[in-house]
């Protein structure tokens, strides 16, 4: 088990009181996790890849997305390519719907995309800036910028 692993592991054990915690994890590390019913989590896979293994998990949302900056000015050809997979403005109104139906026992959110970097953590920062969830916010620093903007903002260029 990983240290980072190990870490968001104890915290999910012993979650602070007040308000709600969300981690963004790799796709690896969140099919490892211990199948508390504290736990909802929002699985984010890339569109070529299957689902994750996140059996036991009672609160799963689970959507597919490329992870392409897609409000960057200047992308390159190849993220051009990702255009007609990258996040949406419905994909942000079905993680707050979700978010929203949660019953009150979920005290932590993990968010995992295939590596945990990008993806995960725009969803994670999201969450943070719009409801006041606990975050890593040192662990947040490479959040893909359009999806952290569509979050917060409900914009995107599909829509």
């Amino acid at each position: 088990m990983t240290q980072r692993l190990q870490d968001v592991v104890g915290k999910l054990y012993k979650p602070a009181a007040g308000t709600r915690q969300v981690f963004a994890l790799s796709r690896a590390d969140a099919e490892k996790l211990p199948r508390l019913p504290s736990i909802a989590v929002i699985s984010i896979t890339a569109p070529e890849r299957p689902p994750a293994d996140l059996d036991g998990f009672e609160h799963v949302l689970r959507l597919s997305f490329a992870d392409v900056d897609f409000l960057n000015p200047s992308l390159s050809r190849r993220a051009a390519e990702k255009l007609g997979d990258a996040f949406t403005a419905e994909q942000a109104q079905a993680i707050w719907s979700f978010v929203n139906d949660m019953p009150e026992e979920i005290v932590s959110i993990v968010v995992h995309c295939e590596g945990g970097y990008s993806r995960s953590c725009a969803i994670a920062l999201g969450l943070h800036h719009v409801y006041g969830y606990r975050v890593e916010m040192e662990q947040l620093g490479q959040a893909n910028p359009s999806v952290a903007r569509v979050m917060t903002t409900g914009r995107s260029r599909r829509t």
